[in-house]
């Protein structure tokens, strides 16, 4: 990983400009640093920021310089069969780099319709409204009733935001996570003690099992884990140092329903859950966030896997 500097161009009519406060650091960005996707080097990373507008575009009117922000990485065409069929998270031309991946930096130049203004200044765990509209969108699909068995496998980022929306869900249905690090579950376990049992080893059969592990044996043990009829959804990145071979023989002979569950839906599930971490968020869900300067931004990648709070976020320059 390097430190480049650049100049910024002249400010585009459509653009704004951000300095970002703080980014957190994504899955994808451990597999791009770890040299594990099918994708082109040099890449600048990051895009779980919250960050103020500093200036903006002559053609932008629906933010000014002061402004909070933070950031759908998709674009959403609203015309192709996708977009109509409310799953523009897939759009045909969405990934098309108007933002994604360049927030581990001190200014970017954004295009303004992929930005949301939040209601308050900068705090940490505003840069997790991208990831927790990912976690909404995977359990709007598992849709727990009160009397399932739910089983979240990975207290790291997606983990942490899981529990807090379970915790936080008119349901506020009971469930367990398991993860390796027994600090995670018990900064867990500690936020969400009316609704949460942290658990080493899962010995039981569940409902719905949500795999955020990030990991093979931890998709793994989420086919172990889930009852015959039920619901499995993973959201691990598994790019480059995984085979899944097991994958039909675990769950064929169960009649399991499986998905995948890939970026987060419709744009309501991002707007949705900005507000649930403006209204809902409390300090003993924040000591589960680890925070490290952005000089130590290389380390951070290097020991995310084993860090010992859930989730890290690096403060920006």
């Amino acid at each position: 990983m390097r430190l480049c500097r650049r100049d910024l161009p002249q400010l585009a009519a459509n653009h704004v400009r951000v300095r970002f406060a703080y980014c957190g650091v994504c899955g994808s960005d451990v597999s791009k640093f770890e040299g594990r996707r099918s994708t082109s080097y040099p890449q600048s990373m990051g895009h779980e920021f919250v960050g103020e507008v500093i200036a903006v575009g002559g053609d932008v009117g629906s933010l000014s310089p002061g402004s909070t922000v933070t950031s759908d990485l998709n674009f959403r065409c609203g015309v192709c069969d996708l977009c109509r069929a409310r799953r523009s998270h897939l759009c045909r031309i969405g990934q098309r780099g108007g933002f994604s991946n360049r927030a581990f930096a001190q200014l970017a130049d954004l295009e303004a319709g992929y930005l949301l203004v939040l209601r308050r200044a900068p705090a940490v765990h505003l840069t997790l409204a991208e990831p927790l509209s990912c976690v909404l969108h995977a359990l709007r699909w598992a849709a727990p009733a009160p009397s399932d068995r739910v089983l979240v496998v990975g207290a790291g980022g997606l983990g942490l935001c899981m529990a807090f929306a379970l915790s936080e869900s008119a349901l506020a249905s009971p469930f367990h996570i398991t993860d390796l690090v027994a600090s995670r579950l018990r900064l867990v376990h500690a936020a969400a003690a009316r609704s949460c049992t942290a658990v080493a080893t899962p010995n039981e059969e569940y409902d719905i099992v949500f795999d955020l592990s990030g990991s093979e044996s931890g998709l793994k043990l989420a086919c172990r884990s889930v009852k015959p009829g039920g619901r499995l959804a993973t959201m691990s990145h598994l790019d480059g140092y995984s085979s899944a071979d097991f994958l039909l023989a675990a769950l064929t002979r169960c009649d399991v329903t499986f998905i995948v569950s890939y970026l987060n839906g419709e744009r309501d599930n991002f707007r949705h859950a900005a507000r649930l971490l403006e209204k809902r968020w409390s300090t003993a869900w924040s000591h589960a966030i680890g925070v490290v300067p952005f000089d130590e931004l290389p380390q951070a990648l290097r020991q995310r896997r084993g860090a010992p709070w859930c989730k890290t976020v690096v403060k920006a320059m």
